[in-house]
């Protein structure tokens, strides 16, 4: 009986010359890029070794896996691709590369500067190795100009706003400094109390005698027992109340629609602001109270009042105690001073972060000058800088 054949498979793409060669190639860039941060490191400068082992690895191939001419053709094809793009097979070392750069603390020191920063780049290569830094970068940059902008204004309201002090004929009465509409009272409320219950029953077998399928007499009876756990309620800060707080030479208030408070500056053992707010701790007083302003600007002026009072030893802005008014005023133009000194180091410290971020779109656009914009810098405030 004749043996019947079995037509013949057909080749598989990846058996072929051609799929072969792209296997070669793929094996390449992988072990390239465990080869890349060795060489990088050793030699960045010099390219060449990298294509000679390239080259050297492509002929290997091509001979012991017998891809023949059309395979050397292929791989060639392929290997022109993908240098097109990767500008070199083998990448740069890892401390030399762009995410190690964008890893670092931007600051005015921080230098940052890119291989090959030559506009050589391709919107190929630009997409995989670029794109996305530089996206981010911009975005932030957005946002830092308008931060600045706004910090600037508010430190020109600062400015323009900060009470002066008005002595009338009575040295030593209170007088009123500042007024503050709209603000919100915050203040510790015990948190809900949470309740924990456990209940237990038993009971005894039942006992009695068998007729047919039912149990006949005896008895049976059950008990329980239950536990109650109570966890006592934890302070949760909150905004209890909204009106205007009132800076006087003496002290703080805050007038509401339900609630009033208020702290003498001599009776303060702590006072402490966070952008919108501030937070009272009053020597008389078991809990703290504080304050949430309209803008941060409002926070900053009460705030340096609040220095000033520390610089005299009554702790109050009239002459009823020891102070003169020449001592008062010079505590007030003192704190004025000192705060604007700070919001001025802040402005400079944004500032550096924002040229040290441009620096690095500039490094970009000189890489890719198709794709990448240079950057713009907002109108510098000498007042602040």
């Amino acid at each position: 009986m004749a043996t019947q054949i079995a037509p013949p498979q057909k080749e598989l793409f990846w058996f072929r010359p051609v799929g072969r060669s792209i296997l070669g190639v793929l094996a390449i860039l992988s072990l390239g890029y465990f080869l890349g941060p060795l060489i990088g490191s050793v030699r960045r400068a010099a390219k060449t070794p990298a294509y000679l082992i390239t080259l050297l690895l492509g002929l290997w191939m091509i001979k012991i896996f017998n891809l023949g001419t059309q395979g050397a053709v292929m791989f060639g094809v392929v290997l022109g691709f993908m240098a097109l793009f990767t500008r070199q097979l083998v990448p740069p070392a890892i401390e030399a590369s762009v995410e190690f750069h964008l890893q670092q603390t931007t600051s005015d020191l921080a230098s940052f500067a890119l291989p090959e920063a030559d506009g050589s780049g391709n919107a190929i290569s630009y997409f995989f190795k670029a794109k996305a830094q530089v996206v981010a970068i911009e975005r932030a940059q957005r946002a830092r100009v308008d931060g600045i902008n706004t910090f600037y204004r508010d430190v020109e309201t600062f400015k323009t706003s900060f009470p002066e002090i008005e002595f009338g004929q009575d040295t030593d009465s209170e007088e009123t400094l500042l007024t503050i509409d709209g603000c919100e009272l915050f203040e510790p409320r015990k948190g809900p109390t949470v309740t924990q219950r456990e209940t237990r029953s038993g009971g005894r077998p039942f006992i009695g005698t068998k007729v047919g399928p039912l149990f006949v007499g005896g008895a049976g009876g059950s008990t329980s027992h239950s536990t109650s756990i109570t966890t006592p309620a934890e302070d949760i800060v909150q905004s209890v109340d909204s009106g205007a707080l009132i800076v006087t030479s003496r002290g703080i208030s805050f007038v509401g629609s339900k609630y009033t408070r208020h702290s003498e500056f001599k009776s303060l053992i702590a006072a402490q602001g966070e952008y919108d707010r501030m937070t009272f701790a009053d020597s008389k007083k078991t809990t703290i109270w504080g304050a949430v302003f309209p803008s941060r600007v409002d926070m900053w002026m009460v705030n340096a009042i609040i220095g000033a009072v520390d610089e005299l030893s009554d702790r109050k802005l009239d002459t009823s105690g020891k102070a003169s008014v020449e001592e008062i005023k010079s505590a007030l133009k003192g704190a004025f001073d000192a705060t604007v000194s700070m919001l001025g180091d802040f402005y400079k410290t944004a500032n550096a972060e924002f040229e040290a971020a441009n620096s690095q779109l500039r490094e970009y656009h000189r890489v890719y000058p198709n794709q990448v914009a240079l950057p713009s810098s907002p109108a510098t405030h000498n007042q602040l800088a």
